[in-house]
């Protein structure tokens, strides 16, 4: 070993150390998790998401324009959102990598207007924080950031259960 290789393997050496010392111990799923999250609104304007959404308990409703079920959950949500909008901060979160346009295009055709806050998760924080890797997928988290209630998919036949497993835990 040539002495060019044993200071950069002395410095990976030292570097491992700095790395767990600096290394924030916030847990996925957790507020402090999301202090950093930024979301883009469908005007392309940024916002975090921490501080700003945590008076009350959110409903993240993970979606896209592509996915038929979640399409078929959205008048679910709208719904959800007028009985327990007073209890409750409901967003819509899309994946990155879709042109805002053509979400645009879709929200103004769908046949009920859509009250409740869409946001893109333009870095993917979200979706990797909480492993979202089938969509729709529902996430009640309290103010501290746990996670209350998870759901994955739709179907009409339990959207009964579902209001009642989201009431339970606000």
């Amino acid at each position: 070993m040539n002495r060019n290789h044993a200071i950069l393997a002395l410095i990976a050496l030292l570097s491992f150390p700095l790395i767990y010392l600096f290394t924030p111990d916030s847990k996925p799923g957790s507020i402090s998790s999301l202090e950093g999250v930024a979301l883009s609104n469908l005007s392309g304007q940024k916002f975090r998401l921490a501080g700003q959404f945590t008076a009350k308990p959110m409903l993240l409703v993970f979606w896209s324009v592509t996915c038929g079920t979640c399409i078929e959950e959205i008048p679910f949500i709208i719904k959800l959102n007028q009985a327990l909008k007073d209890r409750l901060t409901i967003i819509g979160v899309h994946p990155p990598g879709f042109p805002i346009k053509k979400i645009q295009r879709f929200i103004k055709k769908f046949p009920e207007q859509i009250p409740y806050l869409l946001a893109i998760d333009d870095q993917s924080t979200l979706i990797r924080t909480y492993d979202v890797s089938v969509l729709p997928r529902v996430l009640l988290i309290d103010r501290q950031g746990r996670i209350l209630y998870d759901h994955l998919g739709y179907s009409p036949d339990n959207e009964k259960e579902i209001e009642d497993a989201i009431i339970s835990k606000l």
